[in-house]
């Protein structure tokens, strides 16, 4: 029977949102008192856009906001695939938040009741859902360092490298492969995983480290995924030594246009880095 792990209880990404500077304070400063990061917004629309970058584990906003108000961000959020499982707390207005509630949404009716709904949610995460976390993370990372500035190189083979080496946790391993699924970058964490240097990994495509009976499935999933654009999922991967691993994996289609990334680690590693 397959059961569900429940994560230690540990630091959390928190964003907290309220156009009420005291309160705003108030709900941070009991968030870092519990030993959890924090970032703010003070409207609606700056929530979206600092959730999409950075990915919490926890929403906690006012149910009414400037722009879009809490319900909005909590919808918005809840739409999008890589922040869908952010949980979300509602802080006030509490009549007018039920009528357009989801009943995934936890709803308080003042800043008091925050501290113990905070501490009541985070300890239903899950190694699974942490570990999905953090690769969305990783390549929410990927994305930003694709749409910034190209630095001083030039040309595809300098955004690559960019990319394999923008994910802030040095652990998740970075592979960057083109449309024709030839591998053109990879970071440390990737040579690390696959027992390949990267002059080596440069050299192959992603069916060479593709265990051989998996390849025509894995061609198929490969086409899928440059038309979705996404993958998240366990994956396997034939390392040097001949063994196959099964590791975690999320990927995004065409970060800059023609390079596709995933990001990977053993489950293992991954309740490592969220501890």
């Amino acid at each position: 029977m397959k059961t569900t792990v429940p994560a230690p209880l540990r630091s959390a990404l928190v964003l907290v949102v309220s156009s009420d500077n005291l309160r705003r304070a108030a709900i941070v400063r009991g968030a870092e008192q519990s030993g959890h990061r924090v970032l703010e917004a003070v409207d609606g629309l700056q929530a979206v856009t600092a959730a999409t970058r950075y990915i919490p584990d926890l929403l906690i906003a006012d149910a009414v906001l400037p722009q879009l108000d809490g319900t909005q961000v909590a919808t918005t959020l809840k739409e999008n695939p890589d922040t869908t499982d952010v949980v979300t707390i509602l802080v006030g207005e509490i009549a007018a938040a039920r009528d357009v509630a989801d009943p995934s949404w936890a709803i308080v009716e003042s800043t008091k009741d925050v501290a113990n709904m905070m501490a009541t949610l985070l300890s239903r995460r899950t190694t699974a859902s942490d570990g999905i976390v953090t690769l969305r993370r990783a390549l929410a990372d990927v994305r930003a360092s694709a749409t910034g500035p190209a630095g001083d190189g030039d040309g595809a083979s300098f955004r690559a490298r960019q990319i394999a080496n923008s994910v802030e946790e040095l652990m998740i391993s970075v592979l960057v492969a083109d449309d024709d699924a030839h591998y053109v970058d990879a970071n440390a964490a990737a040579c690390a995983l696959s027992g390949y240097t990267r002059e080596e990994l440069l050299a192959m495509t992603i069916w060479d480290l593709t265990p051989e009976q998996r390849v025509p499935r894995d061609r198929r999933l490969w086409d899928r995924f440059k038309r979705d654009g996404r993958f998240e999922g366990p994956y396997r991967i034939r390392r040097r030594t001949g063994e196959t691993v099964t590791i975690r994996c999320a990927a995004s289609a065409n970060v800059s246009p023609g390079l596709h990334v995933s990001a990977l680690a053993p489950a293992r590693l991954l309740e490592v880095i969220r501890s």
